[in-house]
């Protein structure tokens, strides 16, 4: 490799806004780290400073107003340098494609409303691990380039430093991956001269140029003055050497007009923390919920919009999205702050989703009573609302003991009285029945109430669903067990271990599994640290959950469901299994209370499939990893496919799982000290994920495209929203309304909102299955038709202002591309 000759200075400092520390002592420490940093300015005229995060500047300005003005003229100057681009630095794989996009879109229309200037450089360095699809998010946030550090050498071998990062759509970005500390506070000539000279030694690049981050971190603080001092002492006695004060784009400059060619890497960057991945589960769940009902938020109040003429109110979408975009800080998604930082997650999140349930509410509030419902004798009208950009049915279940439910035709639909906590308070069952509903629109069902009376029984007789209980004889297959089938699938569950022993696709007649499935698995994690450093495979099985009661739950011809009750110590595991006539998808609603140390439990499913391969969502994409066991960091899917068949996992409040040949282990949650960086333990030491946990999943076959496998999680994570109504007058006439119609099947909506400039809509869609796609996206709540063609797995956004029908594409930021 070439001796370096040329350095670029980033002075910098890492700023935690939580992490051993809450928010508050986070915030504090952004004022005194910015006013070290403009002091610096004042004393050495060629210094430079780089700072990430929108939130830090906001803090900034909201605190200290004649500070924040000197900001505003050291940017002008080009010395005190934006990067990043987001209102965090995020973990950078499980956020949502949409939560990035909101990274960008508050974060980069933030700096150009108030400096006139955006990042152009993606900024990083702490994060865990970095998905295939971060080189898109990036160019589609206005950013060319990439600084981040995690993994490591030590952790991923790579051929080079600076690198072409290339996402499956073809976006690029020119990535460099830190090789010392991305703050690293040099306090002698000799701790500098090291520092160089590693540099040196373990470039893997053969450019003539490296970046060297320096400054005090994790905490804030940034260059001092003996930093900047040693930096002037050792340019003025090494004059063969070039130290520049860097705005990190001039490197990367340097690097393009270098012409030297650049290796081009197709894969994501894992892995440094595995475990992070599963623990402090609610704080997760908060995010996944917080941006599913933010976004259906934003949905239904442009559908409300157009229908009756109700404002959208942007500003306080942008508030709570603030609240979730800060807990995708990765210390604060990851799991690994101290409990207090997840404990004040809880109102963060909480008030996303108060907002979202609020604007929600009124939004369908207000559809709803537009709607003409007058006529009574068709029944008690429910009005039942999709917030998904396309058709869906559903199970809904309504807060009303009905005798019959009719369709807005008047025809007759399949119901069954379920169990409601009602029973125990009103005597009374709740009605379930399923419902068709079109693309972010409506449909109107009609109920006839029944009287309380908890002798009412659901007619079974002609259902092709049923949960038979074990009656003392062999099943079909020699075995002692319960069955739950429909007309796909029949499933027998082991007494006493509550595992499912068959699951046979009728239409076949051969088993799907390899052995038991639906295991709950307890790994051995004992005292290995919250981030699981150095761990990425969880295979020391200690025990298995069982002492279990099997029994039926519920019959009926609109779903089937057996109980399982098991158990491991004092930790109790409930799962609820239900099938549905004609329906391939086993859906499992499931709580888990849970009373483990350093331990991990893990769902087993074994499939049976023919040279498995894995894969994973991850933002606005999908991506095959090895089957080899490895926990990998995922969004609401897993799959595993063969060349014979195939199968997903989907989850509503899962994170991470992993894939061992043919079986998928969902990782349910572990519990690690929290916030152990592996220091002494202590007997007051607090363990995470202790308690109640709920979670749904569901496993469905695949087959040629990912796009029915988005959908289903993407429905099982944000389903439909029913308004029970009376009779009243309305101007909107039809008891079916859909907004919204887009012609490929692969191309899958992701936002629609009123611009942030107020003065149009935004739509944002991506491409599910790797292929070229013209689409058309038209409806009544589009002033005009969208026609457009994707790229394989691009994701795009477009703007129409108000008046006008000619559609525009956009950066995330909804500022213009460039």
């Amino acid at each position: 490799m070439k001796k370096k000759n040329k350095y670029y200075l980033v002075g910098n400092a890492h700023l935690d806004p939580v992490w051993q520390w809450r928010w508050q002592e986070g915030s504090a420490e952004a004022k005194a780290t910015i006013r070290s940093a403009l002091d610096r300015m004042k004393e050495f005229p060629e210094f430079k400073f780089v700072c990430s995060s929108a939130s830090v500047y906001q803090w900034v300005e909201e605190f200290a107003p004649d500070m924040f003005e000197e900001m505003k003229e050291r940017i002008k100057e080009g010395r005190f340098i934006i990067v990043g681009g987001w209102h965090v630095q995020p973990d950078c794989n499980n956020p949502s494609g949409e939560g990035f996009a909101r990274q960008t879109l508050y974060a980069q229309r933030y700096f150009h409303n108030k400096f006139g200037v955006t990042s152009k450089v993606g900024y990083n360095v702490d994060s865990f691990g970095h998905n295939l699809m971060i080189p898109q998010i990036l160019r589609k946030s206005g950013m060319t380039d990439y600084i981040m550090m995690r993994p490591s050498p030590q952790e991923k071998t790579m051929n080079s430093d600076i690198f072409k990062w290339v996402s499956p759509d073809g976006s690029s970005v020119h990535t460099y991956r830190i090789l010392d500390p991305y703050c690293k506070n040099f306090r002698t000539m000799e701790e500098l001269e090291e520092r160089l000279e590693y540099l040196d030694n373990e470039s893997a690049t053969d450019l003539e140029s490296l970046p060297i981050f320096y400054g005090v971190g994790n905490h804030g603080g940034g260059p001092t003055i003996t930093n900047i001092t040693l930096l002037e002492e050792y340019k003025k006695n090494h004059p063969e050497k070039e130290l520049i004060y860097s705005t990190v784009t001039d490197f990367f400059d340097d690097v393009r007009a270098n012409g030297g060619e650049i290796p081009e890497f197709y894969d994501d960057l894992q892995h440094h923390a595995a475990g992070c991945y599963a623990t402090v589960g609610h704080v997760k769940n908060g995010i996944r919920r917080g941006e599913a009902s933010l976004s259906a938020a934003e949905a239904y109040s442009v559908i409300a919009n157009k229908l009756c003429g109700k404002k959208v109110d942007n500003a306080k979408f942008e508030e709570a999205w603030k609240n979730i975009l800060f807990l995708h800080f990765h210390d604060s998604m990851g799991g690994c702050s101290i409990k207090e930082v997840h404990d004040d997650a809880r109102y963060m999140y909480g008030m996303a989703e108060n907002t979202a349930a609020v604007a929600e509410n009124n939004a369908l509030q207000t559809i709803s009573w537009a709607i003409d419902t007058q006529d009574k004798s068709k029944g008690l009208p429910v009005v039942i609302f999709n917030p998904n950009g396309f058709d869906i049915e559903e199970l809904v279940s309504v807060n009303k003991q009905a005798k019959v439910v009719r369709d807005a035709d008047g025809n007759v639909v399949p119901s069954q009285l379920i169990y409601s906590t009602t029973v125990e308070c009103y005597w009374r069952y709740d009605t379930l029945f399923k419902a068709k509903i079109p693309a972010l629109g409506y449909a109107v069902y009609y109920i006839d109430e029944l009287e309380s009376d908890l002798k009412a029984v659901n007619d079974t007789e002609n259902s092709v669903v049923k949960a038979t209980a074990y009656d003392g004889f062999l099943t079909a297959n020699n075995h002692k067990g319960t069955v739950l089938e429909n007309d796909i699938y029949r499933i027998e569950f082991e007494l006493h271990t509550g595992y499912i022993q068959s699951f046979i696709d009728k239409r076949t007649g051969e088993e799907i599994i390899t052995g038991r499935a639906a295991v709950p698995t307890v790994i051995d994690e004992n005292y290995h640290d919250t981030w699981s450093h150095a761990k990425n495979f969880f295979t020391d099985v200690m025990a298995r959950f069982g002492d279990a009661e099997v029994t039926v739950f519920e019959n009926g011809p609109v779903r089937a469901t057996v109980k399982v009750v098991s158990r491991y110590n004092d930790s109790v595991l409930t799962q609820y299994f239900s099938l549905e006539p004609g329906s391939e998808k086993l859906t499992v609603k499931a709580k888990v209370d849970w009373h483990e140390k350093r331990k991990m439990l893990k769902l087993a499913w074994p499939m049976k499939v023919t040279d498995p391969k894995a894969y994973y969502e991850i933002p606005f994409g999908v991506i095959e990893r090895p089957a080899d066991g490895e926990e990998e960091p995922g969004l609401m899917w897993t799959s595993v496919k063969g060349t014979d068949a195939g199968y997903a996992l989907l989850n509503d409040n899962t994170y991470s799982s992993s894939v061992k040949d043919g079986t998928i282990y969902q990782t349910v949650l572990r519990s690690p000290i929290y916030g152990d960086h592996g220091g002494p333990r202590s007997n007051e030491s607090e363990y995470t994920d202790q308690g109640r946990k709920d979670f749904n999943y569901a496993i469905m076959p695949v087959y040629d495209s990912w796009a029915p496998v988005i959908k289903a999680a993407r429905q099982l994570n944000k389903g439909a929203t029913n308004i029970i109504e009376n009779w009243h007058e309305g101007k909107l006439m039809d008891k079916t309304y859909k907004a919204l119609d887009i012609s490929a099947d692969n191309i899958v909506l992701s936002a629609i909102k009123r611009s942030e400039d107020g003065k149009g809509l935004v739509i944002r869609l991506y491409e599910t299955d790797g292929k070229e796609t013209p689409v058309t996206v038209s409806g009544d709540v589009l002033p005009a038709e969208l026609k457009v063609t994707f790229t394989p797995y691009s994701v795009n956004t477009y703007y129409l202002a108000d008046g006008t029908n000619e559609w525009k594409e956009v950066l995330f930021s909804e500022l213009d591309m460039e």
